[in-house]
C-alpha cells in the first residue's frame, strides 16, 4: 500500500463569524466566480478591457445538485487535499460525509480528517470502491505507486480522476491505470488541475484541462466544484499547466514572502508587528481585488496611486533599483521549469 502523509503544518482554519460583513462579501464573490463561462480559457489574447465584462451564461448545462453531491474520493491526505475538502463544503459543492480519504497509515492525520466528518479509509483501493470522483493528491514521486495501487479498481464508466500532482501528465496516468488494471484496456477518464491553498478560505486560483477521455460534461464537473473555492480557467494545452504552476499553484508562497517583507519594513519604521502584518496583508487584499473588479491593467492602477514626486513612485522606484519586477518573473519561470521536471522525474519511476 502507498503510504501517503500529510503535512502537520496545515492548522484548521477559523470562518469567519455568521452574518459577518467579511463572509458576506467572500459569498457575493463565489456567486460571481461560479457565474463565469464554464469553458474560460486562459489562452485569450484580447486587450483586457478597462470595465468589468459581462457575465456570460455557460454553454454547457451546468451539472445538477445530485451529480455536485456524488461522492468525492482523495487519494493522499495532506495539506492540499485538506485545503480543498474544506473548501468543497464551505463552498456549498459537498458536505463533509460526501468525502472520503486515503491516510495512509498516519493516525494523527486519520484523526484530524474523522474530526472533519469525512469516512477515513485504510487504503487508495477503498477510496475507489467509495467515491465517483477521485483527487489524486500527493507528491510527483509518490504518484505511481498509487496509481499501481488504483488500476484494478478502475471502472472506466465510473470513476473520474483529478490529479493535482505537478508535472505529471494525463498519457501518463491514464497509461498507469489501464496497464494495472486487471480485467481492461480502456482508457480511464483524468482530468488535471492546478490549485492552491487559498481553496481553503474560497479564494483559490486554479487551472484546468482534460485528458484523452474525459468529456466535456466532466470537464465541467471539475471546473464546478474548484469554482466553488475560487477561480478556475481552462487552459488551452496540457502544457500551460506548468505555467500555472509557476503563477498560481506557487504563487501563494510569494505574496507570503511579499507581505512579512512589508511587515518587516513596518516594523523598522516603528509600527508594532500584529499592526505591520494586518496592514500589509490587507493591502495585497484590496489591490488584488481591484484589478479582478475594475478589470484596469495593474500598471494603469499603479500609476493611479503614485503622485508627481511622491512617496509611493520613490518607493516604485527602490523595488525597480533592487530587481523585484525581475525577481517575481524569474520566481514564476524557475517554478514553471521545476514542475516540468518532477513530471519527467515521476514518470520515470
Amino acid at each position: 500500500m502507498t503510504q501517503v502523509t500529510c503535512s502537520s503544518a496545515f492548522a484548521p482554519l477559523r470562518p469567519a463569524p455568521r452574518g459577518s460583513a467579511q463572509l458576506r462579501r467572500r459569498a457575493a464573490s463565489r456567486a460571481a466566480r461560479r457565474a463565469l463561462p464554464a469553458f474560460a480559457s486562459a489562452d485569450d489574447d484580447a486587450p483586457e478591457p478597462s470595465t468589468p465584462p459581462e457575465l456570460e451564461t455557460p454553454s454547457t448545462p451546468v451539472p445538477s445538485h445530485e451529480a455536485r453531491r456524488a461522492s468525492i474520493g482523495f487519494v493522499g491526505a495532506g495539506a492540499m487535499a485538506e485545503a480543498m475538502a474544506r473548501g468543497f463544503v464551505a463552498g456549498g459543492a459537498a458536505r463533509f460525509s460526501d468525502l472520503a480519504v486515503s491516510h495512509g497509515g498516519n493516525p494523527s492525520t486519520a484523526e484530524r480528517w474523522r474530526a472533519l466528518g469525512v469516512d477515513v479509509l485504510s487504503s487508495n483501493a477503498d477510496v475507489l470502491d467509495r467515491c465517483d470522483v477521485v483527487f489524486l493528491a500527493v507528491k510527483p514521486h509518490v504518484l505511481p505507486g498509487a496509481l499501481n495501487e488504483c488500476g484494478a479498481h478502475v471502472d472506466v464508466d465510473r470513476h473520474l480522476f483529478v490529479s493535482v500532482a505537478a508535472g505529471v501528465s494525463a498519457r501518463f496516468i491514464e497509461d498507469a491505470l489501464r496497464m494495472s488494471a486487471e480485467e481492461t484496456e480502456e482508457v480511464p477518464r483524468v482530468v488535471r488541475v492546478m490549485p492552491n491553498t487559498p481553496c481553503a478560505v474560497g479564494e483559490a486560483a486554479s487551472g484546468a484541462c482534460a485528458g484523452s477521455r474525459a468529456t466535456e460534461a466532466d470537464v465541467a464537473r471539475v471546473l464546478e466544484l474548484m469554482r466553488s473555492v475560487g477561480v478556475c480557467v481552462r487552459v488551452a494545452n496540457e502544457g500551460l499547466l506548468d505555467a500555472v504552476t509557476g503563477v498560481s499553484g506557487s504563487g501563494p508562497a510569494y505574496a507570503f514572502v511579499f507581505i512579512e517583507a512589508m511587515a518587516d519594513g513596518g516594523v523598522a519604521a516603528g509600527l508594532p508587528r500584529a499592526q505591520a502584518t494586518l496592514l500589509s496583508a490587507q493591502t495585497l487584499l484590496g489591490a488584488a481585488k481591484m484589478v479582478l473588479e475594475t478589470g484596469e491593467h495593474p500598471g494603469a492602477l499603479k500609476d493611479q496611486v503614485c503622485s508627481p514626486g511622491g512617496a509611493t513612485i520613490q518607493a516604485v522606484r527602490a523595488l525597480e533599483r533592487n530587481g523585484f519586477r525581475s525577481a517575481a518573473t524569474e520566481a514564476v519561470l524557475e517554478s514553471a521549469k521545476r514542475a516540468r521536471e518532477l513530471g519527467a522525474e515521476s514518470e520515470r519511476i
